[in-house]
């Protein structure tokens, strides 16, 4: 389904989220405790619930928005019950009929994808689907307890793509088997899917999770934060490349990843895209630094007021690398809101950055 035609050509979505934690999930995959994630217990909401809660959001929508759309996360959507799905939609879509939201998203597995399944929906305005992939190795699939095969996606895809719906595909990193070499190569078979955006998170040892107890006795290790950083960074560049958006790096911060009686180990950062952007950024200053025949003794930067975050990193972490690095008195940002929200000029050079 198109988006409404009077709304503002904006690039800001306002999306409100229906978390229905692992429901509908035939198995419990290795990383999986979805209550830990989104601070939710397992329950439809009612339609009652849905209304209040989709009256709020566009009460407090304060500006305006690109669209608007009701989302069911969390869980497998398409593998509730037919009766509770149609419960669902019936309860989401008047707000769609009456203008005051575009379309209807959720997420869902890739072998619940059929020609009979998307058939049952065909009439609701639901206009993206996204699929948790996680990896396109089977072996790493199997090791993380999924449930279905690298060629389900690829099959999934092709459906979701044919019936016309934005397709959203999420990866991980760091489960169990795999290693950066196969998270890459992942993501290359996730853009050769051509989806329309992607997710990219790490994992984390959730308290309650198989996954806990393999972390316990040793025989899984997560992730260290900057090494996620790093390959996610790598990731991001990939589908950047292909123009593939990644719509969100990490987690979403919530009460339960902030509990270490929840999260155990692993790369979780609040502020993880943050610093993959970050790392971006600097690697093209020493780009430029390193080629340069004399580093200077003050580097001036100039950068859009958007960016000056990026540039300094996460509490100025990537002006002291690069003043130890490269043995600088003193680095001054500059600020101009004339440049574009990516330009920035390290010296005399300007570069246009994919953060």
């Amino acid at each position: 389904m198109k988006p409404n035609g009077n709304r503002a050509p904006l690039d800001r979505h306002l999306i409100v989220p229906f978390f229905i934690p692992h429901m509908g999930c035939p198995h419990q995959c290795v990383f999986c405790n979805q209550r830990t994630i989104t601070g939710k217990s397992a329950q439809t909401p009612t339609a009652e619930a849905l209304h209040t809660e989709v009256k709020r959001f566009l009460k407090h929508a304060k500006k305006r928005y690109a669209s608007i759309q009701i989302s069911f996360f969390g869980g497998n959507f398409l593998g509730l019950s037919p009766d509770t799905i149609k419960a669902l939609l019936n309860a989401a879509v008047p707000f769609v009929r009456r203008g005051e939201v575009d379309s209807l998203r959720f997420s869902t597995r890739p072998d619940t994808i059929t020609p009979q399944a998307l058939a049952a929906i065909a009439d609701d305005p639901v206009s993206t689907v996204e699929l948790g992939v996680q990896s396109m190795h089977d072996s790493v699939l199997k090791a993380a307890a999924r449930g279905h095969r690298a060629m389900d996606t690829v099959r999934a895809a092709a459906l979701i793509k044919a019936r016309g719906y934005q397709l959203g595909l999420q990866m991980m990193v760091g489960l169990p088997g795999d290693n950066d070499a196969g998270a890459i190569a992942t993501a290359h078979a996730l853009a050769a899917l051509k989806p329309d955006f992607v997710r990219i998170y790490p994992t984390l040892v959730l308290a309650g999770s198989p996954l806990a107890e393999l972390f316990r006795c040793g025989r899984y290790h997560p992730m260290a934060l900057d090494a996620c950083v790093t390959l996610v960074k790598q990731l991001f560049l990939i589908f950047k490349a292909q123009r593939i958006p990644v719509v969100r790096m990490g987690l979403q911060a919530s009460d339960g990843l902030a509990d270490p009686a929840s999260l155990l180990a692993g790369p979780y950062h609040p502020a993880f895209g943050h610093l993959v952007y970050s790392e971006i950024v600097l690697d093209a200053i020493q780009g430029v630094l390193a080629h340069g025949q004399d580093p200077p003794r003050n580097l001036s930067i100039v950068t859009h007021p958007r960016m000056v975050s990026r540039v300094q990193g996460l509490n100025k972490r990537n002006l002291r690398h690069l003043q130890a690095a490269y043995h600088l008195e003193e680095i001054v940002i500059t600020q101009d809101a004339r440049f574009a929200p990516n330009q920035i000029r390290v010296g005399s050079q300007t570069l246009y950055l994919d953060a």
